[in-house]
């Protein structure tokens, strides 16, 4: 039996350190992009089905809610994005059971944090959305929907953890199986509750933490069945402060770009209520719907980005400097390829995917207003994505967290708050192609030196 589980995992080792760099890549991203569709289809259907069954201030008042859940999401990926990025060089350099304590104590953390925001959202969830000023015909479609998903923070937490411990031993695959159950379980669920029995906003919040639910009780059978390089240990599940806080240092990066999306959403929001005093319910509900369907189309963007932090982990944790650097130049070049594939048809004629949402063609109007702007600077998406994680694949935890702050929190509000102010709701969405721009010349400038260093040095520690 054990000669049956070591072959596997020693070809795996192999591929990872010596298969050509393209065709391994691309085979490690293919399965996490797919994941990633099925489960933003998910969403897309959602906005879909709530715009078609509640209307179209039930779709803005799911939207203005979406930010806290972006925070919730930042708050998972931060502790599993930063137990992945260990994870990976841990098992590249063999430290099999360093692994093991690692991913026990992260679920253990995973439960207290979750457990920690439930409380925190039930108790203020009235306040949260006073601050953030959103019309009073949203405010109340917004509490039922953040309702549910706050209720189920533990169990949608400890999901993340084990799907990042998949990917982080390179079992795309049982990830893919993850992801794809949720969503397609949640689109039924979504259809049932909001069609069938009619629960309006509330019906699509139960529809995701069902599914979610489900899918981490799946999660738990796939570790049991032992076909793994990671196991749970009982022993270590506990809080391990050294461990959590290389794990959050490290994850850091991951919150600010998660937490990034949703400061990027409540300051639009903010911006629309005092820039446009009159339409602001319709700029809100189009700029949801534009979100859901760039939120699909970027998702091959970080399926590749998944899987190029795994392959550069590990290939640095075996001092395969040169593969990391290869892998690089791959993931910069492939995603550049899809995203200016993307930009034409969301620059020109973006109408006919919004038509999907709604017959309001005041809403599709609006919605591909916005399209025909912010997608001009979607082309440099490969650079602003790729670079940040490799800081944080390799262990370099300041320059990722810099580099993932730069975009939004040094770029976006300033620029947001002159461009608004100068030029209306069209200065709005010129924000995002200027500051992509200026973002794409600072980080790639300090990633393309960094790697000049990197392969031309024998050694560099991290940290």
């Amino acid at each position: 039996m054990t000669e049956a589980v070591t072959d596997p995992q020693q070809k795996s080792t192999d591929a990872m350190l010596n298969a050509p760099v393209f065709g391994l890549f691309m085979r490690m991203a293919m399965p996490i992009i797919i994941g990633l569709l099925v489960n933003g289809l998910y969403n897309f259907v959602d906005a879909i089905f709530i715009s078609r069954a509640v209307g179209t201030e039930a779709i803005g008042g799911v939207s203005a809610a979406f930010p806290v859940h972006m925070v919730l999401i930042s708050i998972s990926a931060m502790m599993a994005g930063g137990m992945a990025s260990i994870l990976s060089r841990r098992l590249g350099a063999g430290e099999g059971q360093q692994a093991n304590a690692i991913f026990s104590s992260s679920l253990f953390l995973a439960a207290l944090v979750g457990f920690g925001c439930t409380a925190i959202i039930l108790i203020f969830k009235v306040q949260i959305f006073d601050l953030l000023q959103l019309p009073a015909a949203l405010q109340g479609y917004a509490i039922e929907y953040i309702t549910p998903i706050a209720l189920f923070c533990a169990v949608s937490f400890c999901a993340g953890i084990i799907s990042d411990a998949f990917r982080a031993e390179g079992k795309t695959v049982a990830m893919m199986k993850l992801m794809a159950l949720s969503s397609l379980l949640n689109i039924v669920l979504d259809a049932l509750f909001l069609f069938v029995f009619e629960w309006g906003v509330p019906g699509a919040a139960w529809a995701t933490v069902i599914a979610i639910s489900v899918s981490f009780v799946y999660s738990i059978k796939i570790l049991a069945s032992g076909q793994h390089r990671i196991n749970f240990d009982w022993q270590h599940f506990k809080l391990q402060g050294k461990i959590h806080l290389e794990a959050l240092s490290l994850g850091i990066p991951v919150f600010l770009s998660y937490t990034g999306y949703a400061v990027m959403l409540m300051s639009v929001n903010f911006a629309i209520v005092n820039v446009a005093s009159e339409g602001a319910d319709l700029l809100i509900s189009g700029h949801g719907i534009f979100n859901r369907t760039f939120m699909l189309i970027f998702l091959p963007v970080l399926g590749m980005m998944i899987a190029f932090q795994t392959f550069a982990g590990y290939n640095f944790g075996a001092k395969r400097y040169d593969r990391v650097a290869e892998v690089l130049k791959v993931a910069v070049l492939t995603s550049g390829a899809y995203a200016l594939f993307w930009s034409v048809p969301m620059l020109f004629k973006s109408e006919w995917i919004f038509q999907i949402f709604t017959t309001d063609q005041a809403l599709i109007d609006a919605a591909a207003s916005i399209s025909s702007v912010v997608f001009i600077g979607f082309f440099t998406v490969g650079i602003g994505m790729m670079c940040p994680a490799l800081f944080q694949a390799l262990g370099y935890a300041k320059p990722a967290a810099l580099l993932n702050a730069f975009h939004t929190y040094v770029l976006l509000l300033p620029v947001l708050w002159i461009f608004s102010n100068k030029f209306g709701v069209p200065g709005i969405w010129w924000t995002f192609p200027v500051i992509d721009l200026l973002a794409t010349i600072v980080v790639g400038g300090y990633t393309y030196q960094f790697i000049r260093k990197l392969t031309r040095e024998p050694i560099l520690s991290a940290g």
